[in-house]
């Protein structure tokens, strides 16, 4: 009996081993969206606690934002996708879902109708899923269909990703424990890619003949019977993309006819104008919107959910879905980091959790006006840049108090710490090299290669930090611009 309890001890441990081993070493697709957090996020639900589950691909982890639709309509919401996630993935994922939640609306983002699916595709899609029946049906079908990764390679993803051994950083380790900006499925994206209105909206496109893909169709078809064994409500959309076009919208149009569900496609003119949605600001990159992009299209989403659909209004149970004070931080770090101009760049800065550091390195007096002036006296700087032509000026903020501010016409230099534990030295002179310019934060060189007045702002509780841009001279005018030197996402 010893000896069998040994044995079964030996396996345990075995099996556990592996287990963490295998977390470890499996594809974590961070660097694009970080869908392996929002795939942790979904476990991590209370059983029963959303209604409507939100399907698709990258577009849906980067242009829904679940908490504006809990926020401003009491929709209790989780959108879940991977990179070109295929239409196989979020099938499995509906059926997932089902196990622990009692959801009665489907939303599914449209975009991979039309795009063909490859076997890393599946890969990211089932290597976060827990192992299960419904896991196991998965892999099959898809090794079967692709003649590609064997079942057991999903089982124990050592046998797919034994070389990663060598490729292993610290973020393979703690990726769970990290502050990963992931809100029921959003994943808050700060970058701004501006692109002409005229790139992104679909009414003056020539139709042209374009089919689904074959396998796509398939499983599309498959989710929507799903939900209607199951008694599920189901609306398509599709958030902006250049990549998208009339041809394909009037596809899905058709499709959604046939099977009489509703289409929101956020790619006309008309749609796009009536949620103010500007791609010069609210895109990330040609095809995924920020978070002022999902913030925009999900406002509009909630609401046409809660005046077509019976709906709880789940703010009245009294439990907030996520930690609420961490995600309106970070959803004030993220529209600081989304400022295009120097005015919204300075209103965002008023913030009590910063701790801001500001040189000049350039003169840019002359085109510092009034508006300007207000905004930055605002947090709390009393010298008024347009006044001090010819001289070097460095100001600190910490916390919502200015702790140093000086103006002099040699070069100036300061050093501080913040809570009198994060060091920092800030050098301002406007005879710089570009290539001088720079601050020292934490021990670390912060490089902005700027001339003007470069900021740097801190999270002083996180000791993070989360900005650096420079405010300078537009190149062909006397107005300011601003530039951000590196983004923190």
């Amino acid at each position: 009996m010893k000896n069998v309890l040994k044995a079964v001890a030996f396996l345990l441990v075995g099996v556990i081993l592996i287990g963490g081993v295998s977390q470890v070493i499996c594809g974590k697709w961070m660097d694009a969206n970080k869908e392996t957090y929002t795939t942790k996020e979904f476990y991590d639900l209370k059983d029963n606690s959303i209604e409507v589950f939100i399907v698709g691909s990258s577009q849906i982890v980067t242009g829904v934002s679940s908490m504006t639709m809990y926020e401003n309509y009491g929709i209790s919401a989780f959108g879940l996708g991977t990179g070109n996630a295929p239409m196989a993935g979020n099938y499995h994922w509906l059926k997932e879902c089902e196990k622990t939640q009692d959801i009665s609306m489907v939303a599914i983002e449209v975009s991979m109708l039309y795009e063909p699916t490859k076997q890393f595709l599946f890969r990211r899609a089932f290597d976060p899923m827990k192992l299960s029946r419904n896991k196991l049906e998965a892999v099959y079908e898809q090794s079967r269909a692709y003649d590609g990764d064997s079942v057991l390679s999903y089982v124990f993803p050592m046998i797919k990703y034994h070389d990663r051994w060598k490729e292993l950083t610290e973020e393979d380790f703690v990726f769970h424990e990290e502050d990963s900006l992931v809100y029921r499925g959003n994943v808050m994206k700060s970058g701004v890619k501006p692109v002409p209105y005229e790139k992104v909206i679909i009414d003056n496109d020539a139709l042209r003949d374009i089919e689904m893909e074959a396998e796509q169709l398939e499983y599309f078809e498959k989710i929507l019977s799903y939900c209607k064994e199951n008694g599920w409500d189901v609306v398509l959309f599709k958030t902006p993309k250049t990549s998208w076009s009339l041809s394909k919208s009037e596809g899905v149009k058709a499709l959604a006819e046939q099977y009489g569900v509703p289409f929101l496609d956020f790619n006309y003119d008309k749609l796009m104008k009536e949620i103010k949605f500007d791609p010069m600001r609210d895109l990330r990159d040609a095809d995924h919107p920020n978070l002022r992009g999902a913030e925009k299209i999900s406002d509009y989403l909630g609401k046409y959910l809660q005046e077509n659909y019976d709906l709880k209004d789940y703010r009245q149970d009294g439990i907030d879905p996520v930690n609420m004070q961490l995600y309106h931080e970070d959803r004030e770090d993220c529209y600081l980091k989304m400022s295009t101009e120097p005015m919204e760049y300075l209103e965002n800065l008023n913030n009590d959790r910063y701790g801001v550091i500001v040189q000049l390195t350039g003169d840019i007096s002359e085109s510092w006006n009034g508006a300007v002036q207000e905004k930055f006296a605002a947090l709390g700087f009393k010298t008024d840049i347009s006044a001090i032509s010819g001289r070097n000026y460095v100001g600190v903020i910490e916390r919502g108090n200015c702790v140093f501010e000086e103006a002099v016409v040699g070069p100036l230099d300061y050093s501080g710490s913040f809570d009198g534990r994060i060091d920092y030295t800030a050098w301002s002179d406007i005879m710089y090299d570009e290539d001088d310019v720079k601050m020292e934060v934490a021990g670390e060189e912060e490089f902005f290669d700027e001339k003007g007045m470069n900021i740097l702002v801190y999270d002083i509780a996180k000791g993070r930090i989360l900005s650096e841009v420079a405010i300078k001279k537009q190149a062909d005018s006397e107005d300011l611009e601003l530039e951000t030197v590196y983004l923190f996402e």
